[in-house]
């Protein structure tokens, strides 16, 4: 199973793109909604994904967020629903959004995505309202996940501070490749630390 990409953006469309990942591409295919997000070609990304296996075909979609992979994975269950129906959805609302017209009732509101008939958008409510009940709401998405973000995601992971991690990797050539940019910003984390005597 492939949970998650890690590369650059070769080619992009409004519906996919190909993240170039130690010289193999991979075709992913995304709603609308993330592939606006995407970083431009030649940039880093950061992808969660899903791997559909089908007799014909095996397809890989892509998403912003672990809870935007979920909320697929919930809309998918629905008998009735495709993963193209379902990332129609999903570039029409975000999770919240999504989670908030499921909460009240408002099967009209997802009644309005292409291919969403009366009958559906009120299975959609029900379903996904019994499954949601209880769970914690899903919170705004703050966007696919560039190079940048990556890397301070792995230093803050490493226990260090936010601002710390930054401003190390302000010291940092940004087009150096994501793990080395990694180890330098270490390497002055480190020096910081010998110097501060922390």
């Amino acid at each position: 199973m492939i949970a998650e990409l890690s590369g650059t953006v070769s080619h992009k469309e409004s519906d996919q793109c190909v993240v170039n990942v130690g010289g193999v591409g991979y075709l992913v295919h995304l709603s609308a909604r993330t592939a606006s997000a995407l970083p431009g070609v030649g940039e880093r990304v950061h992808l969660y994904t899903h791997l559909l296996v089908r007799e014909e075909e095996w397809r890989l979609v892509g998403f912003s967020s672990p809870e935007e992979r979920r909320c697929f994975l919930d809309l998918i269950s629905v008998s009735g629903v495709g993963p193209k129906l379902a990332l129609q959805v999903m570039g029409q609302f975000s999770v919240p959004e999504l989670e908030e017209a499921v909460r009240r009732g408002e099967w009209e509101r997802i009644r309005a995505v292409p291919g969403v008939g009366t009958k559906l958008a009120q299975r959609l409510q029900l379903e996904l309202g019994s499954r949601w009940k209880g769970r914690e709401p899903a919170r705004e998405s703050s966007g696919v996940a560039s190079g940048e973000d990556e890397a301070l995601l792995a230093l803050t992971g490493l226990g260090y501070r936010p601002e710390e991690a930054k401003a190390a990797l302000a010291e940092v050539a940004a087009e150096l490749p994501l793990p080395q940019r990694i180890r330098e910003a270490l390497r002055r984390l480190d020096q910081h630390l010998k110097r501060t005597g922390g």
